[in-house]
């Protein structure tokens, strides 16, 4: 029989609706239909030509604030390599970030006193969280060796992906 020592875990975490996504939505839908409204009643003449032409425009915008909220992150760590991928609709998958061992310098859960040293330092941040109350979130600090800056990322991962991280960085993660 085969044996593998290779470490390899998947998961994936269904991004839950924010009431600001739910306000936003709304708000795009309002003004749609009040636009429409005003078209119809009020326009003349060339008046006409630019109301419909903007109603068509944020008749767009709105359809794609409602169709790109299906959305989750898909984590995969492989021997130490964790690629976090955006997956739209079931049907678009976008590679967020990929991360080396080398690279990882904290794994801590948010509110501990470990991820609160990096509150207010100004890094770049691929939030790739559940954003549910029920789930813990962490955060990711690394260092680019391409891009020579540091960078943090916002997750929820399982205790499997937790202990699978802890086999290649043991002293960089703080489970809070």
């Amino acid at each position: 029989m085969f044996e593998s020592n290779d470490t390899f875990v998947e998961e994936a975490v269904k991004v839950i609706e924010s009431p600001q996504d739910r306000a936003k939505k709304t708000g795009a839908l309002i003004a749609t239909m009040m636009l429409l409204f005003a078209t119809v009643s009020f326009s003349r003449g060339f008046l006409t030509v630019i109301m419909a032409i903007s109603l068509i425009v944020l008749a767009i915008l709105t359809i794609i604030l409602f169709m790109n909220k299906n959305i989750e992150y898909e984590y995969d760590y492989t021997n130490g390599s964790l690629e976090i991928a955006k997956i739209i609709d079931n049907s678009k998958r976008k590679k967020v970030v990929t991360i080396e061992p080398s690279e990882v310098k904290m794994v801590a859960a948010i509110g501990t006193n470990e991820s609160l040293k990096f509150d207010h330092v100004n890094l770049k941040t691929y939030d790739c969280s559940a954003h549910d109350e029920e789930q813990k979130d962490y955060i990711l600090v690394a260092h680019s060796e391409a891009k020579g800056n540091d960078f943090k990322v916002l997750f929820t991962p399982s205790d499997k992906l937790l202990t699978a991280m802890e086999k290649y960085n043991k002293r960089d993660i703080y489970r809070g």
